[in-house]
């Protein structure tokens, strides 16, 4: 078997562009402070991207420290006492959070450029 096949290199791209739209909802999460529906539809699509990352075996050590950090980055979110304010330690997971975002990314740029020199 291929070690990055035509159709990881397809799941790839698009979890590449998703966490794309996920950054960008994060984001405006933060912005606004605290939108239940957004979070909603960040968790569901974050969701999406966990299934369909178990297919591509070298994003696990990666995905798991993004799932950590997006963890501890809610559980930060959750403990406001002032939902209006961010406080030092959502500023930390937040930048945490986006290194592992890059880091994961960048695995998958890896798949899809090996995957489309095997499919050529």
């Amino acid at each position: 078997m291929l070690s990055h096949s035509p159709e990881q290199a397809a799941i790839a791209s698009e979890i590449a562009q998703q966490l794309g739209a996920y950054e960008d909802g994060l984001r405006e999460l933060l912005q606004r402070r605290w939108d239940p529906e957004l979070y909603r539809r960040l968790s569901d699509l974050f969701d999406e991207m966990q299934m369909r990352a178990t297919l591509l075996p070298k994003l696990a050590a990666s995905w798991t420290e993004l799932l950590i950090t997006r963890v501890d980055l809610t559980h930060a979110l959750w403990a406001l006492s002032s939902p209006s304010r961010i406080n030092g330690k959502v500023v930390a997971f937040h930048a945490r959070h986006k290194v592992l975002i890059e880091e994961v990314r960048r695995r998958c740029l890896e798949y899809v450029a090996k995957g489309e020199r095997v499919g050529t």
